[in-house]
């Protein structure tokens, strides 16, 4: 049976309107993540994990990876967030080298600070369990969008490359496929065969098993090395880091290798250049995220 990612009353409140562009990763691609860091979780971690995903009746980490995406999309009367659309991404041009909170994230409404600010309430025993469990969510998806590359750059004020038209394969989405929709979920598609349904359904036990085969290349000096800025106890130092990283392989890769021509056709030389990245993304923002959740359940 496929899983669901927005809830029927969220169908009915419109969110059919937005095509695959509007999202990160996609909803495979969080997934992957989500199952990634369960397998890497403490036993302490995954218990309170599961008690507090046990409030909503669901198990595990991947049911509630793309609850943000879908409250983002609904408007405040129907109860969704729109105000949290800016969380997702910080728009550092690629003029630039690095972040600069003063200029790229001046009102902390982005990823890179809105992160931390999940992990703490994440980590507070004190706080309410359902102000947890939101939290939860949040930093379950805000890892994954962190390190997808087109989340932390922007050329020209491109919205991380929804404004760059193309085919791929020289297929065109219907008119959606663009260079953010293509790495947030065209190149996955492609690659590892995992296809979004109607309603943007999927298949849990593909997306698992994908992210059991990119869980088995992950080598433990590989994982060790990922989570070693976060060793100084500095989440905010971290996620500054994650997303310079993503911001370079955005000036790089995504934008560096894309072909000079206005609404080229990108196949196969791109996607041997960026499928690897996109794995190695997937992979460490899956271990990431159980370090962090590792740390911030360790008290229940």
């Amino acid at each position: 049976m496929q899983f669901r990612v927005l809830c029927a009353s969220l169908i009915g409140a419109g969110m059919l309107a937005f095509s695959s562009s509007a999202f990160a990763w996609g909803p495979y691609g969080h997934a992957i993540v989500a199952d990634i860091a369960q397998e890497r979780l403490t036993p302490q971690a995954s218990k309170a994990a599961a008690a507090l995903l046990e409030l909503e009746n669901h198990q595990t980490l991947d049911q509630v990876a793309s609850w943000p995406d879908t409250i983002g999309h609904v408007p405040k009367k129907k109860g969704g967030a729109p105000e949290t659309l800016k969380w997702h991404y910080v728009d550092i041009d690629v003029s630039h080298p690095a972040y600069d909170q003063a200029r790229d994230c001046s009102d902390h409404a982005c990823v890179v600070e809105k992160l931390p600010e999940e992990i703490r309430i994440l980590a507070d025993t004190h706080a309410s369990p359902q102000d947890r469990l939101v939290a939860l969510k949040w930093v379950v998806h805000l890892m994954g969008d962190i390190h997808q590359p087109l989340h932390a750059a922007e050329r020209n004020k491109d919205m991380g490359g929804n404004a760059i038209h193309l085919t791929y394969f020289g297929n065109n989405a219907n008119g959606h496929m663009n260079l953010h929709s293509l790495w947030d979920e065209g190149v996955i598609d492609h690659e590892a065969d995992l296809h979004v349904g109607p309603f943007y359904s999927i298949d849990p036990a593909r997306a698992k098993q994908e992210a059991d085969r990119l869980g088995a290349l992950i080598t433990p000096d590989e994982a060790q090395y990922w989570v070693q800025d976060l060793a100084a106890g500095n989440v905010h130092d971290a996620t500054v880091n994650w997303a310079d990283e993503s911001h370079s392989l955005a000036r790089s890769v995504a934008y560096g290798a894309l072909p000079a021509n206005k609404g080229a056709d990108v196949g196969k030389a791109y996607t041997e250049l960026t499928w690897p990245i996109m794995q190695l993304r997937l992979e460490q923002a899956g271990v990431r995220l159980a370090a962090v959740l590792n740390s911030a359940l360790s008290n229940g």
